[in-house]
């Protein structure tokens, strides 16, 4: 189910520093952003940007749009923030 799928990602996105960075900064450029792009504007390592943006592709926050290229997806997570505020939460 979508609202699982969403909620299921936001609390795994809450544990993980590098990955929030990833997303806040692929919804800020608002366009699809290289690796290396990635770890350059964070200041980190390529090793842990492929790593995050892996776990993130796993988790259906970011697509892939081609090889080291990736773009933010927040239907799961939108669906999930959505669902909560028309139930009142």
């Amino acid at each position: 189910m979508m609202d699982e799928q969403g909620a299921d990602a936001l609390a795994a996105l809450r544990r993980t520093r590098t990955q929030q960075r990833i997303l806040l900064l692929l919804v800020s450029n608002d366009r699809e952003m290289s690796t290396q792009e990635v770890a350059s504007a964070l200041g980190l390592g390529m090793n842990a940007i492929n790593i995050a943006l892996h776990n993130m592709h796993q988790k259906g926050l970011v697509d892939r749009v081609s090889r080291g290229v990736y773009k933010f997806k927040l239907g799961p997570i939108l669906s999930s923030i959505l669902s909560k505020h028309l139930r009142g939460e």
